[in-house]
């Protein structure tokens, strides 16, 4: 989401608590120092370690002695290791001199870990809770492969009231400028000392003259004290009602501990408006949460109260046990809400990494009132999964194993059939309502294989004698007979199919008077689409054109095979065809001369 660029007064505490009178009685800190190798680097012939432990030797003596401080450092035991942080003085009041004291003995020798080191001090300091404000000194980039820019808007988003400043000692500009967004994205200072001068003037600086920072809002939240997990619940608000204001449900746990948004809502924009509440998920998983109220305004949490997530039964009735590509009736108690699904899963699919097979929403379809939603089996035996899913969470809230097993499929057909002619299969199979039995040309379509007749096995009158009926090629050859489920898209049972040639021909004069009557007789499938035709070879621009037809079923001749049809008026050469309907093909054709 994107907010508004803030400019906000720096509270009181920057490492400028090392200036004494910047930072407000009771108020919690903590100093990040760099005690990383590049700190023996010399400015005016003078170690900068030793500027920085004088310079807070001399200013942490002004601090204030209700003051909570403390000391993270990093990079002062082991060189190369970009694990070396070490909270060295934990944070309490009074602590000032430990902190002097433990830097004047300290080692500099290691890495630059400084995001990790200032994300480290946040978490001491409980920055998702309570104001939190952290001051790292350093004279180096970072070195860990981190991203300080990043952190800065990570600690920003999930604090209470978290701000981080920089100083950047010995820096030069441009280097500054890739570690300033650390503080510049929690709404601190980037602070840019060249000597040790410099470093003091710009902490006396920033102390003394920093304004007060704006008094936040008020704002109040109320909701339920305890909400079952992954339910949809209300939050009733109170607040200044800004355009980028939220109410948040927010993990402590969550992020490693640096807490985490989990679900967040903005609030109108109206103040006026009467409805002042908005719907949050709770997280999938039952612990304690807080709500918040985020003013986006100040980027700052005006308002918190606890929320508690409890468990909440979800359940999966349907066999242990079922056959291949078949309907499961999957009964379920869960959240129910509007993205919950209950899924098929492949714990093998998808290259181990498991693969949903079918999925049903659990609020659509007639079962919805009964609970009930009808998945379906894959079509490969194995070990599979029956899951719950909330998709508001994005969680699987509960699995439990589905075994598919092998079950009867077979085609009932002749091994041999004629051209073009109609034949019945009877079929045993889930007859599912996609299933279908198909031919199938293997070599059609390049050679990739192409389905050239179908029919779906709950369709037409043969459906409750399990019976389908199919048209055969018009070219003669090898052919397969498959039946095909279409829910998981598979081939459940091939058989071959031959395809034998029949005798097609027409029997009639080589020519005839324009505008006459004509008798054909026929010999060919006879199908229900077949058609004698008279066709123009040079009609349609040099495509053809059909200019006399007659279906072969539908003439008075049929017993006789015969068919009746107008030549037409212009003389010329045509032909006389025989058309089978069902394949679209022509199956013979004559030359016939119009006189």
């Amino acid at each position: 989401m994107t907010r508004p660029t803030r400019r906000r007064a720096l509270p009181a505490l920057a490492l400028l608590a090392l200036a004494g009178g910047f930072a407000h009685a009771g108020e919690q800190a903590i100093i990040v120092l760099d005690a990383s190798g590049s700190m023996w680097g010399q400015i005016g012939g003078k170690p900068k370690l030793e500027i920085a432990r004088e310079t807070l030797a001399t200013v942490l003596r002004d601090t204030p002695p209700d003051m909570a401080l403390g000391l993270v450092a990093y990079g002062h035991r082991e060189k190369g290791n970009c694990g070396d942080i070490e909270l060295v003085v934990p944070v309490r009041t009074g602590s000032a001199g430990d902190i002097a004291g433990a830097a004047a003995k300290m080692k500099f020798l290691g890495m630059t870990p400084l995001s990790d080191a200032v994300a480290r001090a946040a978490t001491e300091l409980r920055y998702t809770e309570r104001k939190a404000t952290v001051i790292l000194i350093t004279d180096g980039l970072e070195t860990c492969k981190a991203d300080p820019c990043a952190l800065g808007k990570e600690l920003e988003s999930a604090g209470v009231d978290f701000t981080a400043h920089v100083v950047g000692f010995g820096l030069s500009a441009e280097e500054g400028k890739q570690v300033a967004c650390l503080a510049e994205n929690t709404g601190g200072r980037y602070l840019a000392a060249n000597d040790a001068a410099g470093l003091a003037a710009a902490l006396t600086e920033t102390v003394v003259e920093a304004p007060p920072a704006p008094p936040l809002p008020e704002a109040s939240l109320q909701a339920p004290d305890a909400v079952p997990m992954s339910s949809r619940f209300e939050v009733a608000w109170t607040g200044p009602a800004d355009r980028y204001d939220e109410v948040q449900v927010f993990d402590p746990a969550g992020n490693g501990g640096r807490g985490k948004v989990i679900d967040n809502q903005r609030v109108l924009g109206d103040r006026r408006a009467g409805d002042r509440r908005v719907e949050l998920v709770a997280p999938a998983t039952p612990g304690d949460y807080v709500l918040r109220y985020y003013h986006g305004a100040q980027a700052r949490v005006i308002a918190t109260r606890p929320v508690a997530v409890t468990e909440a039964e979800v359940a999966l009735r349907a066999p242990d046990e079922v056959a291949i590509a078949s309907s499961i009736v999957v009964g379920w108690t869960g959240p129910g809400a509007r993205y919950d699904e209950v899924q098929v899963f492949d714990p093998a699919g998808n290259g181990g990494r498991g693969k949903v097979v079918d999925n049903k929403r659990v609020n659509d379809g007639p079962g919805a009132a009964k609970r009930e939603v009808t998945v379906v089996a894959p079509a490969t035996p194995g070990d599979y999964q029956l899951r719950y899913y909330n998709g508001d969470n994005a969680q699987v809230l509960l699995a439990r194993p589905l075994k598919v097993v092998a079950a009867e499929v077979a085609l009932a057909a002749p091994d041999s059939v004629p051209a073009a002619s109609s034949f019945t299969v009877g079929w045993t199979g889930p007859g599912a309502r996609y299933d279908e039995i198909q031919v199938f040309d293997p070599a059609g379509n390049a050679g990739r294989g192409r389905v050239v007749d179908k029919k779906r096995v709950i369709d037409g009158p043969g459906a409750a004698k399990r019976e389908v009926t199919l048209v055969a090629p018009a070219a003669a050859g090898a052919y397969r007979l498959r039946y095909y489920n279409g829910d998981n898209a598979s081939v459940l049972l091939e058989r071959p199919l031959a395809v034998s040639a029949i005798e097609v021909r027409l029997d009639a004069p080589a020519s005839g008077a324009a505008g006459q009557k004509l008798t054909v007789g026929w010999t060919g499938p006879g199908a229900r689409y077949d058609e004698i035709q008279v066709f123009d070879p040079a009609g349609n621009g040099g495509r053809g054109k059909v200019l006399a037809n007659r279906r072969v079923q539908s003439d008075p001749g049929q017993a006789a095979r015969q068919a009746t049809l107008t030549l037409p008026l212009q003389p010329g050469k045509y032909q006389l065809r025989y058309y089978n309907g069902d394949n679209s093909a022509v199956l013979h054709s004559q030359p016939f001369t119009v006189e």
